[in-house]
């Protein structure tokens, strides 16, 4: 139940304050274009950098 708990929290930061529209089409085309690992990776980055708590 603590990792259900843990993506919520982070999909709620990330809702609430949303990256800009070229990170997102940056992260498109990253996940489009690459290896699954690293396409993982770098969702995982722009998730945790746009975290609610994150000043």
């Amino acid at each position: 139940m603590k990792y259900l708990s843990t993506l919520g929290v982070i999909a709620g930061g990330f809702l609430l304050t949303p990256p800009p529209k070229a990170v997102l089409s940056t992260v498109i085309w990253v996940v489009a274009r690459s290896h699954p690992v690293v396409s993982a990776l770098v969702v995982l980055a722009v998730v945790s950098a746009w975290r609610a708590d994150h000043d």
